[in-house]
């Protein structure tokens, strides 16, 4: 862990555009040695995850607004504000939402899945787009599928 307090907000230097969504980086790896991260997220119906499954770390998030069902292994989790919900690692998991925005906050023990977040995100554009322009190319998936193997993320796309 750090030694040295520090603070971060929510600001155009920590967020990008992921798979659709805004995501902000509060916490990376490297400011914990390596024991977690923490991601606030910014969901926006339709741009949800295929089912996946995370080998390296246990993901946890924690509803700040909106409802979102988690589907995480045989389970079902309807989450509003004030929920918390963990995911361990090497269990299928993805989520819907039930509003057309949630604001969730996302931990991962240890640290490593913001890397992946990273390098898969581009700079928030000054208009978010408002819908999926149709399923992704091929390239597009091939791309995630890549790089989320590189991470020990495996997508069910299926």
């Amino acid at each position: 862990m750090s030694s040295i307090p520090f603070s971060r907000q929510v600001s155009e230097d920590n967020s990008f555009l992921f798979l659709g969504n805004k995501v902000s980086l509060l916490v990376l790896g490297e400011e914990t040695q390596g024991q977690y991260a923490i991601i606030q997220t910014e969901e926006r119906k339709g741009f949800e995850p295929p089912p996946h499954v995370h080998t390296r770390e246990d993901e946890n998030f924690y509803v700040l607004e909106g409802e979102v069902t988690y589907f995480i292994a045989d389970q079902v989790i309807r989450a509003t504000p004030g929920t918390y919900v963990h995911a361990p690692r090497g269990i299928e998991h993805t989520f819907k939402l039930n509003t057309d925005l949630a604001k969730v906050l996302v931990s991962v023990y240890p640290s490593g899945f913001e890397k992946f977040v990273r390098e898969l995100s581009i700079p928030v554009p000054d208009q978010m787009p408002s819908a999926l322009e149709g399923p992704p190319s091929p390239e597009e998936v091939q791309r995630l599928i890549s790089i989320a193997k590189k991470y020990g993320i495996e997508m069910n796309m299926g």
